[in-house]
Protein backbone atom coordinates (compact mmCIF):
# COMPACT_ATOMS: atom_id res chain seq x y z
CA UNK A 1 0.00 0.00 0.00
CA UNK A 2 0.77 3.74 -0.66
CA UNK A 3 3.93 5.23 2.17
CA UNK A 4 5.81 8.30 2.26
CA UNK A 5 9.46 7.88 0.11
CA UNK A 6 11.93 8.24 2.71
CA UNK A 7 14.13 9.04 -0.35
CA UNK A 8 15.32 12.76 0.02
CA UNK A 9 17.13 12.49 -3.72
CA UNK A 10 14.57 12.17 -6.59
CA UNK A 11 16.09 9.88 -9.06
CA UNK A 12 15.39 7.88 -12.28
CA UNK A 13 15.90 5.32 -14.16
CA UNK A 14 14.78 5.23 -17.71
CA UNK A 15 13.82 2.35 -19.73
CA UNK A 16 13.58 2.38 -23.30
CA UNK A 17 12.71 -0.39 -25.75
CA UNK A 18 13.81 -0.18 -29.43
CA UNK A 19 12.17 -2.89 -32.34
CA UNK A 20 15.01 -1.82 -35.04
CA UNK A 21 14.89 1.77 -34.59
CA UNK A 22 18.08 3.19 -34.24
CA UNK A 23 17.29 6.33 -35.05
CA UNK A 24 14.32 6.85 -33.15
CA UNK A 25 16.07 5.17 -30.20
CA UNK A 26 19.25 7.95 -30.56
CA UNK A 27 17.40 10.54 -31.18
CA UNK A 28 15.73 9.85 -27.42
CA UNK A 29 18.21 9.54 -26.20
CA UNK A 30 20.18 12.85 -27.24
CA UNK A 31 16.65 14.28 -25.69
CA UNK A 32 17.43 13.05 -23.02
CA UNK A 33 21.00 14.44 -22.68
CA UNK A 34 20.11 17.62 -23.68
CA UNK A 35 17.24 18.55 -20.93
CA UNK A 36 20.18 18.02 -18.47
CA UNK A 37 18.21 16.76 -15.91
CA UNK A 38 20.36 15.25 -12.78
CA UNK A 39 17.46 13.28 -11.79
CA UNK A 40 17.97 11.10 -14.46
CA UNK A 41 20.40 8.90 -13.34
CA UNK A 42 20.56 5.86 -15.90
CA UNK A 43 18.94 5.23 -18.92
CA UNK A 44 18.68 1.01 -20.26
CA UNK A 45 18.31 0.99 -23.62
CA UNK A 46 16.55 -3.04 -24.29
CA UNK A 47 18.09 -3.99 -28.30
CA UNK A 48 15.14 -6.30 -29.15
CA UNK A 49 16.49 -7.25 -32.61
CA UNK A 50 20.42 -7.24 -33.24
CA UNK A 51 21.44 -4.19 -33.43
CA UNK A 52 24.90 -2.96 -32.40
CA UNK A 53 25.36 -0.17 -29.38
CA UNK A 54 24.15 3.42 -29.53
CA UNK A 55 26.93 5.51 -28.71
CA UNK A 56 26.94 7.24 -25.89
CA UNK A 57 25.32 11.59 -26.68
CA UNK A 58 27.48 14.21 -26.18
CA UNK A 59 27.11 16.14 -22.76
CA UNK A 60 25.06 13.01 -20.87
CA UNK A 61 25.20 12.60 -17.11
CA UNK A 62 23.47 9.73 -17.17
CA UNK A 63 24.94 6.14 -16.99
CA UNK A 64 23.79 4.08 -20.20
CA UNK A 65 23.30 0.34 -19.94
CA UNK A 66 23.03 -1.33 -22.94
CA UNK A 67 20.64 -5.09 -23.32
CA UNK A 68 20.23 -7.49 -25.92
CA UNK A 69 17.92 -9.70 -27.02
CA UNK A 70 18.95 -13.28 -28.44
CA UNK A 71 15.59 -13.36 -29.45
CA UNK A 72 12.88 -10.87 -29.29
CA UNK A 73 10.77 -10.35 -26.19
CA UNK A 74 7.50 -8.44 -25.20
CA UNK A 75 6.72 -5.24 -23.59
CA UNK A 76 6.12 -6.25 -20.37
CA UNK A 77 9.04 -8.56 -20.05
CA UNK A 78 11.80 -6.34 -21.65
CA UNK A 79 10.51 -3.64 -18.93
CA UNK A 80 10.15 -5.94 -16.05
CA UNK A 81 14.32 -6.98 -17.22
CA UNK A 82 15.16 -3.46 -17.41
CA UNK A 83 13.50 -2.77 -13.85
CA UNK A 84 16.51 -4.99 -12.50
CA UNK A 85 18.91 -2.07 -13.21
CA UNK A 86 16.37 -0.14 -11.26
CA UNK A 87 18.14 1.35 -7.69
CA UNK A 88 16.23 4.89 -7.80
CA UNK A 89 13.14 6.33 -6.73
CA UNK A 90 11.47 6.20 -10.08
CA UNK A 91 11.08 3.94 -13.08
CA UNK A 92 10.60 5.57 -16.20
CA UNK A 93 9.01 3.57 -19.07
CA UNK A 94 9.48 5.66 -22.84
CA UNK A 95 8.80 4.94 -26.42
CA UNK A 96 11.32 6.00 -28.73
CA UNK A 97 9.01 7.97 -30.66
CA UNK A 98 8.63 10.89 -28.66
CA UNK A 99 9.47 14.56 -28.61
CA UNK A 100 10.45 16.57 -25.98
CA UNK A 101 10.27 19.70 -27.82
CA UNK A 102 7.81 21.57 -25.14
CA UNK A 103 9.99 21.04 -22.42
CA UNK A 104 11.09 18.70 -19.72
CA UNK A 105 8.34 16.82 -18.40
CA UNK A 106 10.05 15.05 -15.98
CA UNK A 107 10.40 18.41 -13.86
CA UNK A 108 6.89 18.94 -13.81
CA UNK A 109 5.83 15.09 -13.13
CA UNK A 110 7.85 14.39 -10.01
CA UNK A 111 7.01 17.96 -8.50
CA UNK A 112 3.38 16.46 -8.64
CA UNK A 113 4.38 12.88 -7.59
CA UNK A 114 6.45 13.91 -4.63
CA UNK A 115 3.92 16.58 -3.28
CA UNK A 116 1.47 13.48 -3.36
CA UNK A 117 2.77 10.10 -2.04
CA UNK A 118 0.16 7.74 -2.86
CA UNK A 119 0.42 8.45 -6.93
CA UNK A 120 1.97 5.51 -7.82
CA UNK A 121 2.20 6.51 -11.86
CA UNK A 122 2.01 9.51 -13.64
CA UNK A 123 2.03 10.13 -17.51
CA UNK A 124 2.24 13.32 -19.36
CA UNK A 125 -0.13 14.76 -21.45
CA UNK A 126 0.98 13.37 -24.72
CA UNK A 127 -0.15 15.42 -27.76
CA UNK A 128 -1.06 13.94 -31.34
CA UNK A 129 1.36 15.65 -34.07
CA UNK A 130 -1.29 15.33 -36.72
CA UNK A 131 -3.81 17.74 -35.18
CA UNK A 132 -1.46 19.01 -32.77
CA UNK A 133 -4.35 18.16 -30.04
CA UNK A 134 -4.18 16.33 -26.44
CA UNK A 135 -5.11 12.80 -26.60
CA UNK A 136 -8.58 12.09 -25.24
CA UNK A 137 -8.68 10.90 -22.00
CA UNK A 138 -9.08 6.86 -21.96
CA UNK A 139 -11.97 5.32 -20.27
CA UNK A 140 -12.14 1.82 -18.94
CA UNK A 141 -11.68 -0.21 -22.22
CA UNK A 142 -14.81 -2.76 -22.23
CA UNK A 143 -16.47 -4.62 -25.71
CA UNK A 144 -19.10 -2.40 -24.85
CA UNK A 145 -17.74 0.97 -24.76
CA UNK A 146 -15.70 0.19 -27.91
CA UNK A 147 -19.21 -0.70 -29.49
CA UNK A 148 -20.30 2.82 -27.98
CA UNK A 149 -17.51 4.57 -29.79
CA UNK A 150 -18.86 3.87 -33.40
CA UNK A 151 -22.33 5.47 -32.40
CA UNK A 152 -23.19 9.22 -33.34
CA UNK A 153 -23.12 11.07 -29.60
CA UNK A 154 -20.54 9.35 -28.13
CA UNK A 155 -18.29 11.39 -26.07
CA UNK A 156 -14.95 10.37 -23.97
CA UNK A 157 -14.84 10.12 -20.44
CA UNK A 158 -13.94 13.11 -18.49
CA UNK A 159 -10.88 11.66 -16.56
CA UNK A 160 -8.64 8.73 -17.47
CA UNK A 161 -9.06 5.36 -16.26
CA UNK A 162 -5.57 4.05 -17.45
CA UNK A 163 -2.76 5.50 -18.60
CA UNK A 164 -0.54 5.19 -21.97
CA UNK A 165 2.84 2.95 -22.13
CA UNK A 166 4.14 5.15 -24.34
CA UNK A 167 5.29 7.31 -21.18
CA UNK A 168 4.76 6.02 -17.92
CA UNK A 169 6.69 7.64 -14.77
CA UNK A 170 6.16 5.12 -12.01
CA UNK A 171 7.49 4.99 -8.41
CA UNK A 172 9.49 2.31 -8.46
CA UNK A 173 8.07 1.14 -5.03
CA UNK A 174 4.83 0.89 -6.54
CA UNK A 175 6.12 -0.72 -9.33
CA UNK A 176 7.81 -3.56 -6.86
CA UNK A 177 3.85 -3.23 -4.86
CA UNK A 178 2.42 -5.26 -8.33
CA UNK A 179 5.20 -6.93 -9.34
CA UNK A 180 5.32 -5.25 -11.89
CA UNK A 181 4.03 -5.62 -15.86
CA UNK A 182 2.21 -8.54 -16.12
CA UNK A 183 4.52 -11.23 -19.23
CA UNK A 184 1.36 -13.01 -19.98
CA UNK A 185 0.37 -9.70 -22.25
CA UNK A 186 3.54 -10.29 -25.50
CA UNK A 187 2.19 -6.71 -26.85
CA UNK A 188 -0.98 -4.44 -25.90
CA UNK A 189 -2.82 -4.23 -22.98
CA UNK A 190 0.20 -4.25 -20.47
CA UNK A 191 -0.53 -0.37 -19.83
CA UNK A 192 -4.57 -1.16 -19.22
CA UNK A 193 -3.94 -3.99 -16.61
CA UNK A 194 -1.06 -2.14 -14.75
CA UNK A 195 -2.73 1.26 -14.64
CA UNK A 196 -6.03 -0.77 -12.97
CA UNK A 197 -3.78 -3.31 -10.56
CA UNK A 198 -1.90 -0.28 -9.32
CA UNK A 199 -4.92 1.57 -8.66
CA UNK A 200 -6.14 -1.85 -6.70
CA UNK A 201 -3.56 -1.73 -4.52
CA UNK A 202 -4.44 1.83 -3.87
CA UNK A 203 -2.37 3.94 -5.60
CA UNK A 204 -3.06 6.74 -8.07
CA UNK A 205 -2.78 7.16 -11.09
CA UNK A 206 -2.23 10.61 -12.80
CA UNK A 207 -2.05 12.71 -15.69
CA UNK A 208 -0.41 15.64 -15.58
CA UNK A 209 -1.79 18.50 -17.94
CA UNK A 210 0.76 21.15 -17.64
CA UNK A 211 3.23 18.39 -18.91
CA UNK A 212 3.31 18.01 -22.64
CA UNK A 213 5.21 15.58 -24.94
CA UNK A 214 4.92 14.79 -28.55
CA UNK A 215 4.04 11.19 -29.24
CA UNK A 216 4.48 9.83 -32.56
CA UNK A 217 1.98 6.87 -32.91
CA UNK A 218 3.15 4.01 -35.25
CA UNK A 219 -0.84 2.17 -35.07
CA UNK A 220 1.20 -0.63 -35.80
CA UNK A 221 -1.86 -3.45 -35.35
CA UNK A 222 -3.76 -1.56 -38.23
CA UNK A 223 -1.03 -2.66 -40.78
CA UNK A 224 0.14 -5.73 -39.90
CA UNK A 225 -2.32 -8.91 -39.43
CA UNK A 226 -0.12 -10.43 -36.81
CA UNK A 227 0.12 -7.45 -34.86
CA UNK A 228 -3.97 -7.26 -34.87
CA UNK A 229 -3.94 -10.85 -33.66
CA UNK A 230 -1.79 -9.61 -30.67
CA UNK A 231 -4.22 -7.11 -29.84
CA UNK A 232 -7.25 -9.25 -30.11
CA UNK A 233 -5.70 -11.58 -27.74
CA UNK A 234 -4.51 -9.37 -25.13
CA UNK A 235 -8.51 -8.00 -24.84
CA UNK A 236 -9.72 -11.34 -24.70
CA UNK A 237 -7.33 -12.17 -21.70
CA UNK A 238 -8.14 -8.90 -20.31
CA UNK A 239 -11.44 -9.44 -20.60
CA UNK A 240 -11.34 -12.67 -18.97
CA UNK A 241 -8.93 -11.33 -16.42
CA UNK A 242 -9.59 -10.85 -12.18
CA UNK A 243 -8.29 -7.42 -12.43
CA UNK A 244 -11.20 -6.27 -15.34
CA UNK A 245 -13.93 -7.47 -13.20
CA UNK A 246 -12.17 -6.17 -9.70
CA UNK A 247 -12.00 -3.22 -11.11
CA UNK A 248 -15.21 -2.98 -13.01
CA UNK A 249 -16.85 -3.62 -9.58
CA UNK A 250 -15.50 -0.31 -7.88
CA UNK A 251 -18.10 1.84 -6.90
CA UNK A 252 -16.99 4.69 -8.91
CA UNK A 253 -15.17 3.42 -12.55
CA UNK A 254 -12.02 4.83 -12.83
CA UNK A 255 -11.26 5.75 -9.44
CA UNK A 256 -10.02 2.84 -6.93
CA UNK A 257 -10.57 3.78 -3.09
CA UNK A 258 -7.82 4.57 -0.96
CA UNK A 259 -9.33 1.75 1.69
CA UNK A 260 -9.10 -0.47 -1.36
CA UNK A 261 -8.69 -4.09 0.15
CA UNK A 262 -5.27 -5.59 -0.94
CA UNK A 263 -5.46 -7.24 -4.34
CA UNK A 264 -2.98 -9.87 -5.33
CA UNK A 265 -0.62 -9.59 -8.44
CA UNK A 266 -1.09 -12.18 -10.67
CA UNK A 267 2.85 -14.30 -10.64
CA UNK A 268 4.81 -12.99 -13.30
CA UNK A 269 6.69 -15.00 -16.03
CA UNK A 270 10.30 -15.59 -16.18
Amino acid sequence: MPSPSTTAKQTMTVSVVSHGQRSLAAALLAQLASLGNPAIARVVLTHNLPDADLPKPAGANFELVQLHNPKPLGFATNHNRAFRHCATTWFAVLNPDLDFRFGDPFLTLMDAATATPDIGVLAPQLIDPTSQRPELPRGLVTPWEIARRRLPGWRPPAKHAWLVGAFLLLRAEAYRDVAGFDERYRLYCEDIDLSLRLQLRGWRAVVCPDALVLHSKQYTSHKSLRYTYWHIASLSKFWTSPTFWHFLALPRRGTAPSNQAPYSSPKQGD
